[in-house]
C-alpha cells in the first residue's frame, strides 16, 4: 500500500468515526470454543483483544453472545494437528512453526455485521486478533511502553471484505543485542534487578502484538550461575506460552564483551572442551530455550583453529540435537582473506555423516548499520560492500536453514550514542525485506541496539513489513514511512519526513558524509597495523590532516565534506523549521509528543553535521597555515563556533531525556552492568561525549584514541574481567 493510500484510509477512518451514517458501536462479542479459550497462545490474545477494544469503544465486549452488533467468529481448530509444523519440503533440517496465515471475511448477516476468522493454528488465531487491531482497527503497539488506542464510537470497517495475511519469514523476529548496555540488558542478565521479569513480559508482549514469533538476546558471563537459569525460566515459558520461540546468543569460546562461553581456555585439551561444553549445554537445557545463536570465532576479525572448532561445532550440534534444540550460528560480514589469523587454514573434510550433522545447523547472515545488503557501496568491517554477504547467503539457502539477520541501529561510535537519528535504516531495511522474501529466507531476526531517538519507528516498521497482505485480492505494497504516516496522521508531515529521508540517502549515504558524522572509534586512531576498519571513516587522519596533507588533498576536503557538510545542514534545517510547525498542529497529543522526538533527533543529527564542519575547518586552516608557516590562533574562531552549537544541541538532548521510555539511570548514568560497559547505551548522549572530546583533540593537540576514552578496552577485549 503506497503511503499515500495509507493516509486517505485513515482520514476515512477518522470521517467515519465521525459520521452519523456510520453503525453506532454498542457491543462486540467473540464467537469462540473452548479449546480456543484453554490454549495459552490463543487464549491471552482473545482476553487482550476483549481488553484493548471496551478502551477503544467504550461498549460491550464480551465472550460467545449471539446478540451482539459485531460478531467476531474464530476457528475451531484440529487439535490433532493444530501444533504440528508444517511438511518440512526442504533437503535440510528446518526449525518448523505451525502454519499461521490467516484470513478476515468481513459480511452481514440479518442486522449482525460477522467477521469470520481463518487459520489453521492457535498461533494464527493470536496473530489473526492482533493483526486485526492494527492493520485494519488503527490499533498502534508502535514501543513496548506505548499504545496508541484510538476512539472507536462507530464501527469503521466496510460490510463485505476479504483480508488474506501471509508472513514472508516462518520465523520473524528480533535480537536484543546485551553484549550493550541497552535497555533490557540488566534484566534479562541481573536476577537481582527490580522488576526486571515484568519488563522482559512488557517486551515479549510487544512481540506478539506485532506478529513476531521469535525473540533472542546476548548471555554473558557475568550472570550469577547459581540463580540465573531459574530466574530467566519464567520469561522463557512466558514466550512460549504467547507462541515465541525462545533463542539464546552464546560463543563456544568469544573473549569479546563478555560473552557466555561454552568452554574455557583450561585445560586444553580437546576431552576437556568437550566436557564443558556438556557441563553448560546441561546447565543451560533448564531454561528451555529452542534455540541456541552460536558463535564459533573468539572474535570478529579471527578464524582460529578451523579444525578443531569444527568438530567442537560438530560435537555441539549432536549434543543440542539430542534435547531438541536448534543450533544456529552467524556468519560474519569480514571476508575471510581479512581475518588476521587463520585465513591460511583448510577447512576439515568431513565425512557423509558429519555432512548430515553439519547441515542441520542453520545460519544467520548478518550485515551492519544502514547498508542493505546488495548496493554498490558499504565500507564497513574492510569491505567495499556487503554483496559477499549475499552470495553467502544463496549458496548456504540451498544447503542448511538459513536467516538473514539485519541491524535496526548500531551502538558505541555510529548512531544512537551520538545522537543521529538516520531514517536511511527505514529504506535499506525494507529493500532488504522485499529481497529476502523473493530469496526464500526461512527467518528474518533483527539485531536490535536499542529504541530511543526514533529508533523504536526502524524496529516497529520491520516487524509490521515481515508480512505480505491482500486486500479483496489486491496485493498490498509498502513504503519505507508508512507507519510514520499512520502515527502522524497528516500528509503534510509525513511528506516533510519523505523529503528528510532522501536528504540523509543523498548526503550522509551516497555522498559518505556518514565518514565524517559518525565519531571515530577506538581503533580508528590506532597505529595502521592495527588499525581495523568497522564503520566508514574519514580519508584522512587527523595527524595526517595537520602533519602531512599537501593543498590539493585540503581543497579536496573542502569540497567532498566541509562543503557537502554545510549544504546538508542548511536543507535539514529548513525541512525542520517546516516539520517543527506542522508537529504542533498534529491532530492529538500522542502524535505531537512523536512528532517532537523526530524533530528533536533530526536537529541533533543536522547540527551534528555543522559541528563536525566547524572541527574540519580548522583542522584544514590549521595545516594551511603551518604550511605557510603562519602563526594560527583560529581566527575564524571554528573551535568557539563549534562549543557553541554544542550547547545548543545539549538543550535538545535535555527535552527528550524527560521522555525517554525507560528510566534515565538504566540509559544515560554510570552503574556497574553486567556488560564490558558501566553505563548505560545513552551516556555518551547525556552530555555530547563525542562532540566535546573533538573539540578538546584539537585544543591539546592530542588524537590518539586513550584521549578522552570512556571504554575499558581491555574489558571489552576480554583480556581483563
Amino acid at each position: 500500500m503506497h503511503l499515500a493510500t495509507y493516509i486517505k484510509g485513515f482520514l476515512l477512518f477518522l470521517i467515519l468515526l465521525q459520521s452519523h451514517y456510520a453503525l453506532a458501536l454498542e457491543s462486540i462479542s467473540i464467537v469462540t470454543d473452548d479449546a480456543n479459550r484453554s490454549n495459552p497462545i490463543s487464549s491471552k490474545a482473545i482476553n487482550e483483544f476483549q481488553s484493548l477494544m471496551k478502551k477503544a469503544c467504550n461498549c460491550d465486549v464480551s465472550i460467545n453472545n449471539e446478540n451482539a452488533q459485531i460478531l467476531i467468529q474464530l476457528p475451531n481448530i484440529n487439535l490433532n494437528r493444530s501444533n504440528l509444523p508444517k511438511t518440512n519440503d526442504k533437503a535440510y533440517a528446518v526449525l518448523r512453526y505451525p502454519a499461521h496465515h490467516y484470513k478476515w471475511t468481513s459480511g452481514r448477516e440479518g442486522s449482525k455485521l460477522k467477521l469470520v476468522l481463518e487459520t489453521p493454528s492457535f498461533q494464527g488465531i493470536s496473530f489473526g486478533l492482533y493483526g486485526l487491531l492494527q492493520e485494519q482497527l488503527w490499533f498502534q503497539f508502535y514501543h513496548p511502553k506505548q499504545t496508541y488506542i484510538p476512539k472507536i464510537d462507530n464501527w469503521p470497517l466496510t460490510e463485505n471484505f476479504t483480508w488474506e495475511v501471509n508472513p514472508r519469514f516462518e520465523k520473524k523476529g528480533f535480537h536484543l543485542h546485551t553484549m550493550h548496555p541497552i535497555e533490557l540488558t540488566e534484566a534479562l542478565l541481573d536476577v537481582n534487578f527490580s522488576n526486571g521479569i515484568q519488563e522482559i513480559k512488557i517486551y515479549i508482549d510487544w512481540l506478539a502484538r506485532n506478529q513476531q514469533n521469535y525473540f533472542e538476546f546476548n548471555l554473558l558471563e557475568s550472570i550469577d550461575r547459581k540463580k540465573w537459569v531459574s530466574y530467566i525460566k519464567e520469561a522463557v515459558d512466558y514466550g512460549k506460552s504467547r507462541g515465541i520461540i525462545m533463542g539464546v546468543d552464546l560463543s563456544l569460546h568469544m573473549t569479546q564483551q563478555k560473552a557466555f562461553m561454552l568452554y574455557r581456555s583450561f585445560p586444553k585439551s580437546f576431552i576437556s572442551k568437550k566436557k564443558q561444553i556438556e557441563k553448560n549445554v546441561n546447565y543451560l537445557s533448564e531454561a528451555g530455550f529452542e534455540v541456541y545463536n552460536v558463535e564459533f570465532s573468539t572474535t570478529e576479525f579471527t578464524a582460529g583453529n578451523l579444525k578443531k572448532k569444527r568438530l567442537l561445532q560438530l560435537y555441539l550440534g549432536e549434543l543440542l540435537e539430542k534435547k531438541g534444540i536448534k543450533l544456529m550460528g552467524r556468519e560474519h560480514v569480514v571476508k575471510k582473506d581479512k581475518m588476521l589469523i587463520g585465513k591460511k587454514q583448510k577447512d576439515l573434510n568431513l565425512s557423509p555423516e558429519q555432512q548430515i550433522t553439519d547441515s542441520k545447523r542453520g545460519l544467520l547472515v548478518h550485515t551492519v548499520m544502514f547498508y542493505n545488503i546488495f548496493e554498490e557501496n558499504a565500507p564497513v568491517y574492510r569491505n567495499k560492500n556487503l554483496q559477499h554477504m549475499l552470495e553467502i547467503f544463496k549458496s548456504e539457502v540451498k544447503k542448511r536453514e538459513t536467516w538473514y539477520y539485519p541491524e535496526s541501529a548500531y551502538w558505541i561510535t555510529f548512531d544512537n550514542a551520538v545522537p543521529m537519528t538516520l531514517l536511511p535504516y527505514l529504506k535499506a531495511r525494507l529493500d532488504d525485506i522485499r529481497l529476502m522474501d523473493s530469496l526464500g529466507a526461512e527467518g528474518h531476526i533483527t539485531f536490535s541496539s536499542g529504541w530511543e531517538w526514533g529508533y523504536w519507528l526502524t524496529d516497529w516498521s520491520i516487524a509490521r513489513w515481515s508480512w505480505n497482505q491482500k486486500f479483496n485480492g489486491e496485493k498490498l505494497s509498502n513504503d519505507y514511512l508508512e507507519y510514520a504516516a499512520v502515527l502522524s496522521q497528516d500528509a503534510a508531515w509525513t511528506e516533510t519526513m519523505n523529503k528528510m529521508l532522501d536528504l540523509q540517502q543523498t548526503f550522509i549515504k551516497e555522498k559518505e558524509l556518514i565518514r565524517y558524522m559518525a565519531p571515530l572509534s577506538f581503533s580508528d586512531e590506532l597505529p595502521d597495523f592495527l588499525n581495523l576498519e568497522f564503520q566508514p571513516k574519514p580519508i584522512y587522519t587527523n595527524k595526517f590532516l595537520l602533519n602531512k596533507a599537501m593543498p590539493y588533498q585540503l581543497d579536496t576536503l573542502k569540497k567532498n565534506a566541509v562543503e557537502p557538510l554545510i549544504a546538508f545542514t542548511d536543507s535539514c534545517a529548513t525541512l525542520i523549521a517546516e516539520l517543527g510547525i506542522i508537529t504542533e498542529l498534529l491532530p492529538n497529543g500522542d502524535a505531537i509528543n512523536l512528532g517532537r522526538e523526530f524533530v528533536n533527533g533530526l536537529r541533533i543529527t543536522g547540527l551534528r553535521a555543522k559541528h563536525r564542519a566547524y572541527i574540519l575547518s580548522y583542522l584544514i586552516e590549521k595545516r594551511e597555515a603551518g604550511i605557510k608557516k603562519l602563526e594560527f590562533s583560529d581566527p575564524k574562531q571554528h573551535l568557539a563556533s563549534a562549543a557553541k552549537l554544542r550547547e545548543e544541541a545539549l538543550k535538545i538532548v535535555k527535552l527528550q531525556e524527560a521522555n525517554y521510555r525507560y528510566p534515565e539511570k538504566w540509559l544515560s548514568e554510570i552503574f556497574k552492568s553486567k556488560t564490558a560497559y558501566d553505563f548505560g547505551y545513552l551516556y555518551t548522549v547525556a552530555d555530547l561525549h563525542y562532540w566535546k572530546r573533538e573539540e578538546e583533540q584539537c585544543r591539546e593537540k592530542k588524537y590518539g584514541p586513550f584521549f578522552m576514552n570512556i571504554m575499558n578496552v581491555w574489558r571489552i577485549l576480554g583480556i581483563v574481567n
